[in-house]
């Protein structure tokens, strides 16, 4: 991995962890035949594990049945105008890692999985009808390395 250029924005880790604890939107990036290829997931974060659900088919789950390795990416941003150009600077957090994909196979690791999604989204997983776990395939990332940065303040000059 490369190292970070500014290490003034670095996130110390336990705040890269809390930020993908809390954020709404995850970009998952992967590679298949055709190149990359990156969508905004909603999503789940607990104990170094990201979880995703979607339908049983797709480009996702080829690409990750393909090359279980993935980037990861959240964010959040305000851009900070000034009155000349290169003064423009923005306040931002944001957390990019990697891992491992796979598919949770049986209904209990499924149901499981989709509860920490919903718990990312302040509900429960609690009721889930079994039909709904059949059609739904979920993934589990396992995460490998993060990395979050963040910038507070503008800065005299911009960046």
């Amino acid at each position: 991995m490369r190292e970070m250029r500014r290490y003034d924005h670095k996130m110390p880790p336990e705040e890269a962890e809390a930020f993908l604890g809390k954020a709404e939107v995850l970009r998952l990036g992967m590679t298949d035949d055709d190149g990359p290829y990156v969508v905004p997931v909603n999503f789940g974060y607990a104990d170094g594990r990201i979880y995703v659900h979607g339908p049983g088919q797709g480009r996702r789950l080829d690409a990750i049945a393909a090359d279980p390795r993935v980037c990861f990416e959240v964010d959040e941003c305000e851009i900070i105008a000034a009155d000349r150009p290169c003064g423009f600077t923005a306040r931002f957090k944001s957390v990019i890692g990697y891992g491992r994909a796979y598919m949770l196979v049986s209904a209990e690791e499924k149901r499981a999985g989709l509860d920490v999604i919903m718990r990312q989204y302040g509900s429960t997983g609690d009721g889930i009808p079994d039909v709904t776990l059949r059609q739904t395939t979920v993934v589990a990332i396992d995460i490998e390395t993060m990395e979050g940065k963040w910038h507070h303040q503008p800065s005299e000059g911009g960046e």
